[in-house]
Order: C-alpha cells, then sequence, then structure tokens
C-alpha cells in the first residue's frame, strides 16, 4: 500500500462510501474518510499527494462548496465528484469550478479505479494531458456550423425538440447531430467533453468548416453506465 498518495473521501452516502471503500481497498489504495469538509481542510496540506472523491447533489449543487473553498485554498489535490443524476448544467459547473472528473451513479468500479488512477497520476505526467488538449481544436474545428448550433442548445441544456424548433429542423435531426459531435470529438461522456473543451485553446475560425460561429463550451448527456456498478442510496451495501 502506497501511504504517500492518500484518497480522501467526504460528504459520501454511508451506503456508497462503503461501497467505494470496500472497491479502493480491494485495489490497495490508502483511505481517509473525513466526517466533513472542515475537518478534511485541517487535516490536508497544501502540497499533498493524492486525490479527492466528494458526492455533488444535484440539482440543487450540495457540496460544490467544496470545490469551491478549495480552489480558494490552493488545494491541488485532484477532485473526483460523484452525483447520483448529472445534467448539462451542473456538469458544466463542477467541470468549472476545478472538478478533475464526475461520475454518475450506480459508477462501473473499473471506472472508478482508473478515474483515481489518472487522478494520481496527473501531477507526475502531464504530457498524455497536454497531447489530449492540443487535439482539441482540431476536433472542434470539424465541426460544421449546424452541429456547433445544436452543440450551443446542448451546452445550455436545451431539449432536443426545443433546439429542433429554435433551428427550424426535426428533433431527429438534432439527434443526429449530436451523435455526430460525440464521435468527433471522440468522447463519450459530458465530463470528458467539458474538461477537454475548458483546457483547450479554441480553434481559428479560418480552419473551421463553413463560416466561422462563436466559440462554444460543449456538452453531452453522460454516456449510459456499465453493468457492474456500486451501490446507490438506499441499496444493501456490500460488506467485507
Amino acid at each position: 500500500m502506497n501511504y504517500s498518495e492518500t484518497i480522501h473521501i467526504l460528504n459520501i452516502d454511508p451506503i456508497i462510501r462503503s461501497s467505494l471503500t470496500s472497491a479502493l481497498d480491494r485495489a490497495d489504495y490508502h483511505l481517509r474518510l473525513h466526517e466533513d469538509a472542515g475537518r478534511f481542510f485541517e487535516a490536508v496540506e497544501t502540497d499533498s499527494r493524492g486525490c479527492v472523491i466528494i458526492y455533488v447533489d444535484m440539482p440543487e449543487m450540495i457540496g460544490i462548496e467544496l470545490l469551491r473553498d478549495a480552489k480558494a485554498r490552493r488545494i491541488e489535490l485532484p477532485i473526483i465528484v460523484i452525483t447520483a443524476q448529472a445534467n448539462v448544467r451542473g456538469a458544466i459547473q463542477v467541470m468549472k469550478e476545478g472538478a478533475f472528473d464526475l461520475l454518475e451513479l450506480p459508477v462501473n468500479e473499473a471506472k472508478l479505479l482508473a478515474s483515481v488512477q489518472q487522478a494520481l497520476t496527473r501531477r507526475v505526467d502531464h504530457r498524455a494531458y497536454r497531447g489530449r488538449t492540443r487535439t482539441t481544436p482540431g476536433r472542434l474545428a470539424t465541426l460544421t456550423n449546424r452541429e456547433n448550433d445544436v452543440l450551443a442548445g446542448l451546452v445550455e441544456g436545451k431539449l432536443n425538440k426545443v433546439i429542433a424548433h429554435e433551428l427550424g429542423i426535426s428533433a431527429r435531426t438534432v439527434e443526429t447531430h449530436r451523435s455526430h459531435i460525440m464521435t468527433k470529438m471522440r468522447v463519450k461522456s459530458v465530463a470528458d467533453l467539458v474538461r477537454i473543451s475548458l483546457g483547450a485553446p479554441r480553434p481559428d475560425p479560418a480552419v473551421r468548416l463553413g463560416a466561422p460561429r462563436p466559440p462554444v463550451d460543449p456538452a453531452a448527456r453522460m454516456g449510459t453506465p456499465a453493468p457492474r456498478a456500486l451501490a446507490e442510496p438506499g441499496a444493501a451495501a456490500t460488506r467485507r
């Protein structure tokens, strides 16, 4: 077990916390549970190594204050946010507040472990991250004018039928454009799309297909969770 990198867990429902700790224990991670944000900030150092897992209740956004406080206190630990029900606006907000990743319940164990591993190595190896963000402008540049129009509506959290009405096209056409956007950007979740779009410079309008459009912050709905999932609130927790 590596004690130099600690996974801090707080603001998590007891049942969800039990599932999380069981999965992370099996992966031999060093865990530290905190009863509240105040005790967490008392215990953590600004230069600590590790990551944080918190729960944010959407759409009320209960728990997002910790993200803001961590930013204000210059806590550089990557923060993984778990939520029971993600929505476009909420996802964009938590990513803008500095979340490293956003996972929606029920959380697939393999996806959780992958997110934790990426968070732990973020400060060690930035080359892969920079490589991904360098490719983002090129991908944004491949979006057509109509896809950018649809994208702008998705970012605002509008339903497909609302976007269709405003653009004078069918809802089926909107869904087709949405599928093309996700394919071109090579992402499967709103968290990935928002993170890379916020971290990347915008493409030169001269190389974008069609006439230039104002830049947007892309977002799309969360993908379907994988079969193996951790417990949700109210479910029976698996105990070791």
